[in-house]
């Protein structure tokens, strides 16, 4: 006996998330692959809305990458 499948309908569609993030890049934070030159870790991050770059294992920020 077959029985009839309806897909089940998608509110969290990427298109919707792609709009977040253009609309409100404040919250947005990167990974970045780069030594941090504090500590020495293996990453920092970038954050938007304050425009500073950080460290995933110590609390130095800096407004340039490398620095």
């Amino acid at each position: 006996m077959l029985h009839e499948v309806t897909p089940a309908r998608r509110t969290d569609t990427a298109a919707n998330h792609d709009q977040d993030l253009v609309a409100d890049p404040a919250g947005l934070v990167l990974a970045i692959d780069a030594d941090c030159p504090a500590c020495g870790g293996p990453e920092r991050t970038f954050t938007a809305a304050t425009g500073l770059y950080g460290c995933t294992r110590c609390a130095h920020t800096s407004p340039e990458r490398d620095h």
